[in-house]
């Protein structure tokens, strides 16, 4: 009977034992740490938009506009654009243009000029950025927070340009976008363009918005639509990234100018 005994204590401290497998720790996953760079009043407004961290996750968003389709890789900023006319890519060196005998002479400030309007406000997220927030501005009838964002040097083709992005101060969503062009002028502008933002539609856990209206503005009030909306369709944005032969430039291609005239 002691053996028996004996040998029933040395099973029950066996299963007492903890396993090797739940002593080994699994990975850590590092914590997401937000860019340094961002303003408190931004990250604000990336939280009202589902996170600066979750548009770090992804890595292709795709869309059609006006017959045209367009397909980014949002890690590197490479891009293909497909219409009827024309295919315009970025392959991470230059623009390209097929077929060779369409004018190229605008694809360079054309090939991400939509996509960066689209991806508002998280495309001002990018390195090299810098944030002011200004005094609250009324545009059409309603007080919004404003925060203006300006670029470093050698920032882009266009680092002359500025952007006011102006957001609702109790839900910290962006409605409207001010914005220069200075593209191929060499020279920086005191002119703005604007932007109203609607219909936002959550995609993955961001906020994407499907309608773009731009306005008359005379630097003090908000006047008339100038023309039909910009409207986005088929939206997609997601965490698997879109192959990279996509953007490779066909032999039949040329290479757009850095600006238009060259």
């Amino acid at each position: 009977m002691k053996n028996l005994t004996s040998l029933a204590l040395v099973f029950a401290l066996v299963a007492c034992q903890p396993s090797k497998q739940t002593e080994e720790k699994q990975p850590e996953v590092p914590a997401y740490k937000a860019p340094e760079h961002h303003s408190a009043s931004l990250t604000n407004v990336f939280d009202a938009h589902g996170g600066y961290e979750q548009w770090s996750k992804m890595k292709l968003l795709s869309y059609e506009k006006g017959g045209e389709s367009t397909i980014v890789n949002l890690q590197n900023r490479k891009i293909r654009l497909e219409s009827p006319q024309q295919t315009i890519g970025f392959d991470g060196d230059d623009v390209w243009v097929t077929p060779d005998t369409v004018d190229a002479s605008r694809a360079r400030f054309y090939h991400n000029l939509f996509f960066y309007f689209y991806t508002m406000p998280f495309v001002v997220g990018d390195p090299g950025a810098y944030y002011e927030d200004v005094e609250p501005r009324e545009l059409s009838g309603k007080a919004y927070n404003g925060i203006k964002i300006s670029y470093g040097e050698n920032i882009g083709d266009a680092p002359d340009d500025n952007y006011i992005l102006w957001f609702d101060p109790e839900t910290n969503k962006m409605e409207w976008l001010m914005y220069t062009v200075t593209y191929g002028s060499g020279e920086p502008s005191d002119s703005y363009h604007l932007i109203k933002y609607e219909d936002w539609t959550e995609f993955n856990g961001l906020l994407l918005p499907a309608s773009l209206q731009w306005f008359q503005y005379d630097g003090d009030s908000v006047g008339d639509p100038r023309g039909e909306a910009t409207l986005f369709e088929n939206i997609e944005i997601s965490e698997e990234a879109p192959s990279d032969s996509l953007f490779v430039m066909p032999e039949n291609a040329q290479i757009a100018p850095l600006n238009a005239g060259e």
